[in-house]
């Protein structure tokens, strides 16, 4: 009961999917009404049957800023799920999230929705890894990846074949038999609801378990790394950097590491995007130096001066002019807003200024 009530508390109001029951009407249900809830859950843990219900979504497309959107890819997709499976998921996810964190078999260099690891910690690493190199006078090459539809085109089979490996057994890998086959889904646009589609491969978008599985399909990425090349991995944000003296030591390391990347993506279902992946040669020498040639998929990797991780803008020479520029923008365009609202004349009162102020700034 307890982790029914804690997973109901730490549910934040969201959309209904289908069946229409929101998190409202879960968190006021009396307490005979929690123990026919427990009760319905631990006959579908047990019984290792799975409502059709649950596997269903309602798709809501979202258009993406300065895109067009005569174009369907345009648009960045929504998905309500029903908030009982929602609610059944978090107690789940909390015993697999347990038993992966306790048994260390996530790799040191995820840092995507795990307790006490965050961004910064990569930001702060890499900070680490050049100054290090700088100090050296040593060049450094990061390979920035781009997943193509990471989520949509995960491996089912896959995921479940590494739970296995992970020794999971029993109930737990059952339902996430269940909660990953046969899923359908329909887009809604307005009041209309289209026909319903069958969703193949991936994991369902919106839903809690998602996170953890895909977590769990990525995981065997860090086996394509060597000990002395630093990677970094959030969700799928995932980047290679090596380290030398000498550009063609960098080059030829990288280039192996690369060739593993191929291999795995090959076995595991993903697909690197060639044209949105891109590499970065920080150096802070002033002599003439020729920038690394990698080939990803037998593409050249096109060498960028800047590139945005994790939230910052990084330059060739980490200085950190570029993302200070780009914040000092960012920054004006907020003030002319807050300016614009605030006229003494016909502004906005205080109650509208305080909200855009904590939304914006």
């Amino acid at each position: 009961m307890h982790e029914l009530t804690s997973s109901i508390t730490k549910a934040k109001d969201s959309a209904p999917g289908p069946d229409h029951i929101h998190y409202q009407m879960l968190k006021h249900l009396p307490g005979t009404a929690l123990y026919t809830l427990l009760a319905i859950f631990n006959h579908l843990w047990f019984t290792g049957w799975f409502p059709p219900s649950w596997r269903e979504a309602i798709v809501i497309p979202i258009p993406k800023q300065n895109k067009d959107h005569a174009n369907p890819s345009n648009y960045r997709p929504i998905s309500l799920t029903s908030c009982l499976c929602k609610t059944m998921e978090r107690m789940i996810n909390n015993r697999l999230v347990w038993y992966l964190e306790s048994n260390h078999l996530l790799t040191n260099i995820q840092c995507g929705f795990r307790q006490n690891r965050t961004a910064l910690d990569h930001l702060v690493r890499l900070e680490a890894y050049l100054r290090d190199a700088f100090a050296r006078k040593e060049h450094v090459v990061s390979i920035f990846f781009d997943l193509e539809k990471a989520y949509e085109t995960t491996w089912t089979y896959g995921i479940l074949r590494d739970l296995y490996n992970f020794g999971l057994r029993g109930n737990l890998p059952i339902f996430i038999r269940g909660f990953l086959t046969s899923r359908t889904f329909r887009v809604r646009l307005g009041s209309h609801l289209s026909d319903s589609f069958s969703q193949i491969q991936g994991v369902p978008q919106g839903s809690i378990l998602s996170v953890t599985l895909f977590a769990v399909k990525i995981n065997s990425i860090s086996n394509c790394l060597k000990t002395d090349t630093e990677g970094t991995l959030f969700v799928d944000d995932f980047s290679i950097s090596y380290r030398s003296k000498h550009m063609l030591t960098i080059e030829r390391h990288l280039q192996q590491c690369l060739c593993r990347l191929e291999q795995w993506a090959d076995q595991n279902g993903f697909t690197f995007s060639s044209s949105k992946t891109v590499c970065m040669h920080f150096c802070q020498l002033r002599s003439l130096h020729p920038d690394p040639t990698l080939t990803l998929f037998k593409r050249n990797i096109p060498v960028v001066k800047t590139f945005k991780f994790l939230g910052q803008l990084l330059d060739s020479k980490f200085s950190f002019i570029p993302h200070i520029k780009a914040l000092v923008v960012k920054c004006h365009r907020t003030l002319d807003v807050l300016r614009v609202l605030a006229n003494s004349q016909w502004g906005s009162d205080r109650d509208t200024l305080l909200r855009v102020y904590r939304a914006l700034v």
